[in-house]
């Protein structure tokens, strides 16, 4: 199979790349920060340069796509929401209509979590309807536009597309942004983590190699004009994953604080997010709980314990 990974030099597209290639498919990397440095042949083209595209699903003709090109930062977003639409929701369509015209068997979506906050219910599958009232944030808009374009796509064209609805992300290679990757980073330098708010709103964090094997999961014919809803394998609060970092390290100190920038973000509240269709249908689970997943990172060597600090034996809940 011919897989072409868009956004493939980022975080998440390059583990997704890796995933296809390991299984045995030929891999192409489109992202405008590729270069000939990257691990896998590709092409520097930004999904909204429709000419570009256009030539490049012409001459190497993919079986399959998986789109994670786009802007992910929401607070990035919320700055730019202009240029977060034209990325995220003109270069899906630009992706979506290329792969029409060139017989791309299938177009794999990277989608958001973020969309259960325009969805009223506490108990969430992937038949819930969204709110006609959106969500209040501008990166929530993006990616429920992304999925009424697969749709709409399916039915005018034909063309089959599998959308990921995917928790919070971490693993090897995540970008400083990131709450787990900034703990670690701050912990590592001593403290202290910063935690917005009273750090009780919930996540359920996906470790990147669950995540890629999902992509690579909805590429089989099942999958076809479905949403999956992944989580990770465990619900904690903002402050709970501080507070294993912080033990990591030594006990490394906490401080909260308000951030005005981080309204109308992700809120899990008391929901509940089934994950039962994709068990069902893709036979995928995560496997990577988060004190693993914490381990793993110290484990690599990326963030160092601050010298005369010894880091804790093991992750400690409290």
């Amino acid at each position: 199979m011919r897989c072409l990974v868009t956004g493939g030099s980022g975080f998440i597209g390059r583990h997704v790349a890796r995933r296809f290639h390991d299984d045995g498919h030929e891999v192409h990397v489109l992202d405008t920060r590729w270069t000939p440095d990257d691990p896998f042949p590709g092409s520097a083209i930004d999904v909204t340069a429709r000419d570009e595209l256009t030539a490049l699903f012409a001459s190497w003709r993919p079986d399959h796509v998986m789109h994670l090109a786009g802007v992910a930062d929401a607070r990035a977003v919320l700055a730019d929401p202009v240029g977060a639409m034209d990325a995220n929701v003109t270069g899906t369509a630009a992706v979506l209509a290329a792969a029409a015209a060139h017989d791309v068997s299938r177009v794999v979506i990277a989608g958001s979590c973020w969309v259960y906050n325009a969805m009223r219910v506490e108990a969430i599958d992937e038949d819930e309807p969204f709110l006609p009232t959106g969500a209040g944030h501008f990166y929530t808009t993006t990616m429920i536009a992304k999925e009424l374009l697969a749709r709409d796509f399916a039915r005018l064209h034909g063309l089959s597309s599998t959308v990921l609805r995917y928790s919070p992300i971490y693993g090897p290679g995540m970008w400083p942004g990131l709450v787990v990757s900034a703990f670690l980073r701050a912990a590592a330098a001593g403290g202290p983590l910063t935690v917005f708010g009273d750090g009780s709103e919930r996540r359920a964090f996906l470790h990147v190699h669950d995540l890629a094997e999902a992509f690579l999961l909805a590429a089989a014919p099942a999958a076809g004009n479905q949403v999956y809803n992944l989580e990770g394998p465990e619900v904690v609060t903002t402050l709970d994953l501080a507070r294993r970092v912080s033990a990591l390290f030594g006990d490394v100190p906490i401080e909260h604080r308000e951030e005005p920038t981080r309204r109308g973000e992700l809120a899990y509240s008391q929901r509940f997010v089934s994950t039962a269709k994709a068990r069902r249908q893709l036979g995928w689970t995560p496997r990577i709980g988060l004190d693993e997943g914490l381990r793993m990172e110290l484990e690599s060597g990326r963030f160092p314990a601050p010298a005369g600090r010894d880091r804790g034996a093991e992750v400690r809940s409290r």
